[in-house]
């Protein structure tokens, strides 16, 4: 194997799974998602085909340019199916996939990220899933880091008044009490 073709796989391998999980926002379904990202990586291969790492935030705006294609393109195409009646169920909103045992936390979560407008879920999905700075955040999405750190403060403060009240169903065992906390075992008695 060659050394360009190492460089591209192991440049796949590791921000693929990023990459699939911020088009799953963007996208009706995983298969989509997959699909997008895969686009996405032919177009950034042949604008770089040195695979140069710095330019990953590019390869983030290139999986949301074709995500939004795709979105527009089936919206439309769905306004042309129901004016001619033969529309068809839509998928379930993606999810992430997660281990059984975390799946009603998984729920709660992916929940509350879609109560967040388009524009804040995007930026804490490239943020915490992407996992990009701001700065590659801004240049991704094409504007100010300032509008970017913003949208992520306010993203985090909506998501924490959200989730807040359920914070012990998405942890667990709630802590144990306070005064249990502050237990201090009593000194040994002596003979």
């Amino acid at each position: 194997m060659a050394a360009a073709e190492f460089d591209w796989k192991q440049c796949f391998d590791q921000v693929a799974p990023n990459l699939v999980l911020y088009a799953r926002q963007l996208t009706p379904s995983p298969a989509d998602a997959e699909d997008v990202v895969q686009m996405a990586f032919v177009r950034w291969w042949r604008r770089f085909p040195d695979g140069d790492k710095d330019n990953i935030p590019l390869l983030y705006a290139a999986v949301r340019t074709i995500a939004l294609d795709l979105r527009r393109s089936d919206t439309r195409r769905a306004r042309r199916e129901a004016a001619s009646d033969i529309a068809l169920p839509g998928e379930d909103a993606p999810v992430f996939d997660v281990p059984p045992e975390k799946k009603e936390a998984a729920a709660i979560v992916t929940e509350a990220l879609s109560r967040l407008p388009e524009d804040q879920r995007e930026v804490v999905t490239l943020k915490l899933w992407g996992g990009l700075t701001f700065q590659e955040i801004a240049t991704a999405l094409g504007i100010s880091i300032n509008t970017i750190a913003g949208r992520y403060r306010y993203a985090l403060n909506n998501l924490q008044k959200h989730l807040a009240p359920l914070k012990d169903d998405l942890l667990g065992d709630p802590a144990p009490p306070a005064n249990l906390l502050n237990f201090e075992p009593a000194p040994p008695a002596l003979p």
